[in-house]
């Protein structure tokens, strides 16, 4: 196993699967149970407005708290930061289970959103010291895989837990397990990520455009600073349209072609029910596919990965709008998820081994920040985009968007079919 998977990465991605359980079971008992959470209509605004704000708060504090990950990495090293981060987060799903009321819970998720930023950095940050770019494409792969462990665990056990007991039993059994991965996340190695000397220039050269976009890279020309945006805007494009538009607005898609009684496929399966089956293989092809895929783009190179990858992505989203029906989505959603996984593995590995070494916990972070504001847009344009001119023009839109990042990836980078250091290959 060590050979396959290095005992540190083990150690710097096991916490996280048990700690985002909590997090991951909000998602799926909230809608229902919100009186038990104490969340209703206030100042003006109903009920559903503050549960969708909950769910979301956490990816629009990561837009912030991503950069503040990378500074308290190079500055404490990554073991004792990430351990804090897990007691976090299992603090934010005791939270859930012993708090009630609107504000406590806005707290918790924003809290929520701070503690994952150190995590995903500190497993980013982990495979690359540990791993050898022979690897770090699976490496990545492995973290997405036990994220989505946890998230699969939650929705199934979590959810049956809470339907048997109560919403008190089942979160706190949830942040026991939290603080039990705390325990292992002693273990993960103690890197020192590195750290540029600053450059002047106050806050003019802060709020520089470039230094926006890919964090600054003192002494670094802006060839490197294209490919970097360049590989960003992809995450951002294939969290668009793969983690926010399209699961987002796959039920009341197919909510169109539904009967009377709500159901679809000749009323043999009710449209919640094909919607849940079509998300739930988001997470099994993260959970199945992570590290198959990941090592499929360290043997063939991350231009070519990401080349296949993007076609099928692109491809299935257009089979969506072309084709317009039941079917069509059923078999295109899958596709998607499949080349989402395998583009999202191979884009994790290009962007640390493009980045130096000196900055790349900074890089890091302001990718990881492209990745959630693609994740937060995508479910709200979606909507927007559908008000207009309906849910096939959202997989149009998606499709274009993802096109459009491709190409300037394409000619950051090079030509998709060769090798070149420096560039992700």
């Amino acid at each position: 196993m060590r050979s396959i998977i290095p005992a540190g990465m083990v150690y710097a991605v096991s916490p996280t699967t048990a700690v985002i359980m909590g997090d991951s079971l909000m998602y799926i008992v909230l809608p229902v149970a919100a009186v038990e959470f104490g969340v209703a209509g206030q100042l003006g605004l109903s009920a559903s407005f503050w549960i969708g704000f909950a769910l979301s708060i956490n990816r629009f504090i990561r837009l912030v708290s991503n950069a503040f990950a990378a500074s308290v990495f190079q500055r404490f090293g990554v073991r004792w930061p990430f351990v804090a981060s897990i007691a976090l987060g299992s603090a934010t799903t005791l939270a859930y289970g012993l708090g009630s009321g609107l504000a406590l819970l806005l707290l918790a998720r924003a809290a929520w959103g701070v503690s994952y930023s150190h995590m995903r950095l500190a497993a980013q940050l982990t495979a690359f010291g540990v791993g050898t770019s022979a690897m770090r494409g699976r490496l990545m792969g492995f973290f997405n895989s036990g994220q989505r462990l946890g998230s699969l665990i939650a929705v199934t056990v979590g959810a049956l837990l809470f339907q048997l007991t109560s919403r008190e039993v089942t979160f706190v059994a949830l942040a026991g397990i939290g603080l039990l991965g705390m325990i292992v996340a002693t273990r993960v190695p103690n890197l020192r990520p590195g750290r540029a000397r600053p450059t002047r220039g106050g806050l003019r050269e802060r709020l520089n455009p470039w230094n926006l976009a890919v964090s600054r890279l003192p002494g670094y020309g802006r060839k490197l600073r294209l490919r970097l945006l360049s590989i960003s805007l992809m995450r951002f494009a294939t969290a668009f349209a793969a983690n926010g538009l399209a699961i987002a607005t796959v039920a009341p898609y197919l909510a169109e072609f539904a009967n009377e009684d709500e159901r679809v496929l000749g009323g043999s399966l009710a449209v919640v029910t094909l919607a849940g089956l079509l998300v739930g293989f988001r997470w099994l092809s993260d959970l199945g596919l992570g590290v198959p895929l990941g090592h499929l783009s360290d043997r063939v190179g991350r231009r070519v990965s990401i080349t296949f990858g993007m076609a099928a992505t692109v491809a299935s989203l257009v089979l969506v709008a072309a084709l317009d029906s039941v079917v069509a989505t059923v078999v295109a959603m899958p596709l998607l998820f499949i080349a989402a996984v395998g583009v999202n593995a191979a884009l994790d590995a290009a962007i640390g081994e493009t980045s130096p070494d000196a900055t790349r916990a900074a890089v890091l972070g302001r990718y990881s920040t492209w990745l959630d504001l693609g994740a937060a847009l995508g479910p709200f344009a979606g909507f927007l985009i559908a008000d207009r001119i309906g849910f096939q023009g959202g997989f149009l839109v998606a499709a274009g968007l993802l096109v459009a990042t491709w190409a300037l990836y394409a000619a950051a980078t090079g030509a998709p079919f060769r090798r070149r250091a420096g560039a992700g290959s």
